[in-house]
């Protein structure tokens, strides 16, 4: 079946920065990243009949029951809520692959007999990026808990009312992303691949250094203008003054994008940064690429996890791409022959949803689903066969090392996750 995917990046992209996460105190010229080669585990090959990657499926029949307070109706079926934004007129199919790859996973699971014999049933919180709080007041009434998704404005999911606030609904979340500091620094969330707000790590600016030496002597930071993008900005100018590098000038876009990248290329030129950092969306990313090419700027974009994006190459064109580095620390697609979870996913939203999206957060949601079927069968085995929402989140909290079966480098979910390889500083 058609499919979008990003097989064709590893011949237009430079490099890939696959990182575990390092930080340099503020003022230490001798600080060094640390990396770890594709993704920071071993390749395993053989993948276990029935499991995923290289653990068992979580998936199966069982006698499990959901609390009847917190079922949304029924302790006989799982309702979970994929928190998404991907009918939104400001960009049809934002993040798409997240809920592509919530309902492949549901279906995949459903054929094995559920969770402890549960069927998961999907429940759609399209937030439309401006409709987050009609979205939450849906979540807050129809769900047992929320997996693998995330609002762009996912700040917007406390309202503070009693019918759509996060809190005052009792929910829980494993999402796929966390972006704004009160949801990535909430209770009531666990993430499988952390981003806790108030830390910040050095090592993508510094393995760009080791990269492009001469081009990031200055960087500049471009973001897209909604307040959930702007932790990341502002964890990009700590950076920026931790490693010492010239800061050329922040520049934003809104967020809807702009007719015309002009104007923002030639600042970010004049600003002479060899390199800038972007927070924001893999399209709007390619069309300002496309126009600094054509003005004739050769220096380096710097990127989130995000716009490893068959929608980036689309846009900007893949020589204009080309040199990109990205931060991730998932396995890349070009490499799902020697690590099977990759791959395994790929065919598993291939195998279950027609047009699926492949994409590094569709790998990222993915993760969190792994997460919360193997914390939902902790939880049962402690709790008489009985889910509830704490007993879930704790189990999952209680999870030291998580590749999600190779997917990705070995992360410690909780509040205070990351990697466990990684040196992480605070931000002050």
């Amino acid at each position: 079946m058609p499919r979008t995917t990003t097989r064709t990046w590893i011949l237009i992209v430079a490099v890939a920065a696959l990182l575990a996460g390092a930080c340099a105190a503020k003022g230490d010229e001798n600080a060094t990243p640390e990396t770890t080669a594709a993704g920071g585990s071993e390749s395993n090959t053989g993948t276990p009949t029935g499991g995923f990657g290289d653990m068992d499926s979580p998936c199966g029949e069982g006698d499990f029951t959901v609390e009847a307070d917190e079922a949304a109706g029924s302790a006989d079926v799982l309702r979970i809520g994929v928190a998404n934004d991907r009918t939104s007129q400001i960009r049809p199919g934002l993040n798409k692959e997240m809920w592509d790859a919530s309902n492949a996973f549901a279906a995949w699971c459903n054929e094995q007999g559920g969770i402890g014999g549960l069927p998961i049933e999907i429940v759609d919180l399209d937030g439309k990026v401006l409709e987050v709080e009609a979205a939450m007041a849906k979540a807050c009434h129809n769900v047992f808990m929320m997996v693998g998704g995330g609002f762009v404005q996912d700040n917007l999911e406390f309202s503070g009312k009693p019918d759509s606030d996060f809190h005052k609904c009792a929910l829980a979340d494993i999402p796929g992303f966390a972006v704004s500091p009160e949801k990535a620094g909430s209770n009531g969330q666990i993430q499988p691949v952390p981003h806790p707000s108030p830390l910040i790590t050095t090592s993508q600016m510094q393995m760009a250094q080791a990269l492009e030496p001469e081009n990031t002597e200055s960087i500049a930071i471009v973001w897209g203008d909604l307040p959930s993008m702007e932790t990341i900005k502002n964890q990009t100018v700590e950076i920026l003054e931790d490693l010492d590098i010239d800061n050329a000038g922040v520049f934003n876009h809104p967020v809807v994008g702009l007719d015309d990248w002009t104007p923002l290329a030639q600042q970010v030129i004049r600003s002479g940064a060899g390199a800038f950092h972007y927070v924001g969306e893999p399209t709007h990313l390619g069309n300002f690429v496309k126009t600094l090419r054509e003005q004739g700027w050769e220096g380096t974009p710097i990127v989130e996890t995000n716009i490893y994006d068959q929608q980036y190459i689309d846009a900007a064109g893949g020589k204009n791409a080309a040199g990109t580095i990205i931060r991730t620390w998932f396995h890349p697609f070009e490499e799902a022959d020697e690590w099977p979870a990759v791959k395994q996913y790929m065919d598993i939203v291939d195998e279950y949803v027609d047009d699926g999206k492949i994409a590094t957060l569709g790998m990222q949601s993915f993760s969190a689903w792994l997460l919360f079927a193997t914390a939902a069968n902790d939880c049962a085995a402690d709790n008489d066969n009985v889910l509830t929402r704490a007993c879930v989140l704790e189990a999952a909290a209680a999870v030291d090392e998580w590749t999600a079966g190779g997917l990705h480098a070995t992360m410690d979910p909780g509040p205070e996750g990351g990697s466990p390889r990684s040196a992480r500083c605070r931000s002050p």
